[in-house]
C-alpha cells in the first residue's frame, strides 16, 4: 500500500494512473452500468459517499493492473476466491484512504486551481493526437469509460490535490549526517571474542520419555497432525499440442492463401515528416506561419525555424520531427499537403489543418512493396496450421462440453466423442497432485464444493497452457486429524530434539558460569574469533548475529551470553572487544541517505493515514 502511495505522490503516476482507467474502460465496455441505474453506495467517509460505480472503476483497474503484471498466470491467480477477495478487500481500503486524504487536504485549505486541472488534462499523452491535445478524442475516451468532462476534471482535481498532500508528507523527510556515519561505521564495525557450542545430538540419547508426555504433547498440537484434505477423480484432457501431429496442409493451400491476402503482405509506403505549427488561437497565426515560410526560402534550418515558430513544443524540440506516418494517420488536409511532397527534403506551402497552419518538410521516404511468396511460405503454412488447429480444437471442445452435460455422471461417452480416454487418478492432496492437474485453475475447480458435494462432470476448465478439462470427483477423503499411531515416531523425534536442546542451553548456560569464574578447562574447547564483521561467512550464522546484538561491558570483563541456535544446538559466547568502523561520508551514503529517507517517509505516511482512519466515521458494505 505505502509503494503504491509513494508512487502516486508523483505527478507523472498520477497521469498514468488517469490514463490507465481510461483506457481500460474504453476496452472493457463499461459504459452500460457505469450509466445507466442508481448509483448505490458501499461505504462512507466522514458521510461522504463511495459509490458503486467508484469502487467498479477502481476495481476493474486493480485487475488491469494485475493482469499486466502476472500476464498468462492472471488466469490461474484470479481464479482463486480467496485471492480476488482480498485484491476487493485492499480496493476498497484503497478508496477510503484516498477519501481521507483528500477530506484532510480540503480542511486544511489545499487547493488545486482550474487552470492547473486544465493544463494537467491537456498534458495526457492518450488525449493527443500529433502531438496536439485532441478534443475529439479526450471526449470519445471520457464518453466510453462514463465520465462527463465536469465529472472527469473533478476526478483529475481529487487525484492532484492528493498527491499534493503526500508530497508535503513524504518529500520532507531527510536524514542526518550523523545517521548515515553511525550507520556507515556499524557495517565497518568488527568484534572480537570466543564462543562454545552445546551440540543438540550429543543429549538426544540421554533423553527418556513418558507415555504420559507423549499423549499430552499429541493433545496439545492437534493441529500439527492434521491430515490434508484428499480427492480422487477421473478426467477427460483435450490438448492442442495432441492434436498438432494430425494437422496436414498441402502447398496448394498455401499458396492459395497467399494469393487471397496479398495486401496483408504488402508495405505500405511510409514517410518521415517534420512540421512546424502555428494553432488557430495564436496571434497573427496565419501571418506567423507565412513568416516562418518566408525565412525557411531564403535558405534558414528548418529545425531552428520550428523551435522559434512552432507551437508544438514537443516536436519543436526535436527540430519538428514527427517520425514515419502512413496515409491516414493525420487530418486529411495534412495527410494530403504532406503526400504531395515528391523529393526528400522538400518543404509544403501553409497547409491549413483543423489544428492550424502547418508546414510540412519530407524528411526521408521507404516505399511500399510486396513481400515474396518465398519468403513468408512457411509463416502463411504455420498460420494455416494454427487456423486449422484452433478450428479444430474449437469444434473437439464444444463436443467435450456438449455430451459431459447431457450425461453428468459418467465421462466415458465425451471421452469417446472426441477421440480420447478417461482418466482416473488414486487420492492425491492439493499439494501433490498429478502433473495433469496440478494448474490451480483445475485445482480450484476440482477442490470446489459443489463439485465434491454432487459428484458431477465439472464444466470446461480451459489452462493456460492451451489444454480443456473435464473433471468428476469419485471419492473425498475431509482434511482430518491422523491418529497417534500414525504421528507417534514423529512426536518422539520432537520432544527429543526438544528436549535435547534445553538440556544443551543447561550446558551452555554452566559452562558460561565457569568461563565467568575463569575455569580454564574450557580454553581447548573455546572457538576464538578475532576482527570479525556482521557479513562473516566463518562461522555459524546464528554466533554472529548474536555477537553482533550484545551489548560490550563497560569494564574489561567479556560480555556473556548462552543462548539457543535455530538448528538445535546452544551456544555459549563471549564478546571481548568491539572496534568501532572508521568509515566516511562518501559515494555509498547517498544510498542510505536516500533509503533512509525512504523509510522514514513510508513510516511516517503510514502513520498518518492509520491516524486518520481512526479518528475518522467509516461504514463499509461487504463486497
Amino acid at each position: 500500500m505505502l509503494e503504491r502511495i509513494r508512487e502516486g505522490s508523483q505527478s507523472f503516476a498520477a497521469k498514468a494512473v488517469l490514463v490507465l482507467i481510461i483506457l481500460t474502460f474504453a476496452l472493457a465496455g463499461v459504459g452500460s452500468y457505469v450509466t445507466g441505474g442508481a448509483d448505490t453506495t458501499v461505504a462512507e467517509v466522514n458521510g461522504a459517499e463511495i459509490t458503486q460505480t467508484e469502487y467498479d472503476r477502481a476495481y476493474e483497474n486493480e485487475r488491469s493492473r494485475l493482469q499486466e503484471q502476472f500476464g498468462d498466470m492472471f488466469d490461474a491467480i484470479s481464479s482463486d476466491p480467496g485471492y480476488m477477495k482480498t485484491v476487493r478487500a485492499n480496493v476498497m481500503n484503497q478508496l477510503i484512504e484516498q477519501r481521507l486524504l483528500i477530506q484532510y487536504a480540503q480542511d486544511h485549505g489545499m487547493r488545486i486551481s482550474a487552470a492547473q486541472v486544465k493544463q494537467e488534462i491537456r498534458d495526457i499523452p492518450a488525449f493527443r493526437t500529433a502531438g496536439q491535445f485532441d478534443n475529439d478524442v479526450y471526449l470519445m475516451a471520457l464518453r466510453n469509460a462514463g465520465y462527463t468532462p465536469e465529472s472527469f476534471a473533478n476526478l483529475m482535481q481529487n487525484d492532484l490535490l492528493r498527491n499534493q498532500l503526500l508530497q508535503a508528507l513524504a518529500g520532507s523527510e531527510f536524514a542526518l549526517d550523523s545517521e548515515i556515519l553511525a550507520i556507515l561505521r556499524l557495517q565497518e564495525q568488527t568484534r572480537s571474542g570466543g564462543y562454545l557450542v552445546a551440540r543438540n545430538a550429543d543429549f538426544i540419547d540421554q533423553v527418556e520419555l513418558s507415555e504420559e508426555e507423549i499423549t499430552q504433547y499429541y493433545e496439545s498440537n492437534s493441529q500439527a497432525f492434521q491430515a490434508p484434505e484428499r480427492i480422487k477423480v477421473e478426467y477427460v484432457e483435450l490438448s492442442k499440442a495432441d492434436l498438432m501431429s494430425d494437422i496436414e496442409i498441402a502447398d496448394e493451400e498455401v499458396r492459395a492463401f497467399y494469393d487471397n491476402r496479398i495486401d496483408q503482405y504488402r508495405t505500405e509506403e511510409e514517410r518521415r515528416l517534420s512540421h512546424i505549427l502555428v494553432e488557430h488561437g495564436t496571434e497573427n497565426a496565419e501571418q506567423k506561419a507565412q513568416q516562418a515560410l518566408a525565412e525557411l526560402r531564403d535558405g534558414a534550418d528548418f529545425a531552428d525555424v520550428a523551435q522559434t515558430y512552432s507551437d508544438d513544443t514537443f516536436s519543436a524540440e526535436v527540430g519538428g520531427d514527427l517520425e514515419w506516418v502512413e496515409r491516414g494517420m493525420m487530418d486529411e488536409d495534412f495527410d494530403q499537403a504532406a503526400f504531395e511532397l515528391e523529393n526528400v527534403g522538400d518543404v509544403s506551402d501553409v497547409v491549413e489543418t483543423s489544428f492550424g497552419y502547418h508546414i510540412i518538410k519530407l524528411t526521408d521516404l521507404r516505399p511500399g512493396s510486396v513481400t515474396p511468396f518465398e519468403e513468408v511460405a512457411d509463416e502463411v503454412r504455420q498460420q494455416l496450421v494454427e487456423q486449422q488447429l484452433e478450428d479444430r480444437y474449437f469444434q473437439l471442445q464444444q463436443q467435450l462440453a456438449e455430451v459431459s452435460f447431457e450425461q453428468p455422471d459418467t465421462l466415458a461417452p465425451a471421452a469417446e466423442a472426441i477421440g480420447e480416454q478417461v482418466r482416473t487418478t488414486d487420492l492425491f492432496a492439493r499439494n501433490r497432485a498429478p502433473t495433469p492437474l496440478s494448474d490451480d485453475v483445475i485445482l480450484n475447480n476440482i477442490f470446489s464444493e459443489n463439485l465434491i458435494d454432487e459428484r458431477l462432470n465439472s464444466d470446461i476448465i480451459e489452462t493456460s497452457d492451451d489444454r480443456s478439462l473435464v473433471v468428476r470427483v469419485l471419492e473425498h477423503e475431509p482434511q482430518h486429524t491422523r491418529e497417534l499411531a500414525e504421528v507417534r515416531d514423529q512426536i518422539e523425534q520432537q520432544l527429543r530434539t526438544e528436549k535435547a536442546q534445553q538440556m544443551a542451553l543447561e550446558q551452555a548456560q554452566q559452562w558460561q558460569q565457569q568461563w565467568a569464574e575463569g575455569g580454564s578447562e574450557l580454553d581447548d574447547q573455546v572457538v576464538w574469533f578475532d576482527s570479525i564483521t556482521m557479513n562473516t561467512q566463518e562461522h555459524p550464522r546464528g554466533v554472529v548475529r548474536n555477537v553482533f546484538q550484545m551489548a560490550p561491558n563497560a569494564g574489561d570483563e567479556p560480555a556473556m551470553k548462552a543462548v539457543e541456535l535455530s538448528n538445535g544446538d546452544a551456544v555459549v559466547i563471549a564478546l571481548t572487544q568491539v572496534t568501532p568502523g572508521n568509515a566516511e561520508l562518501d559515494e555509498q551514503a547517498d544510498q542510505i541517505r536516500q533509503q533512509l529517507s525512504n523509510r522514514q517517509a513510508q513510516v511516517i505516511l503510514q502513520a498518518f493515514i492509520d491516524t486518520l482512519k481512526e479518528d475518522a466515521d467509516i461504514t463499509r458494505k461487504d463486497i
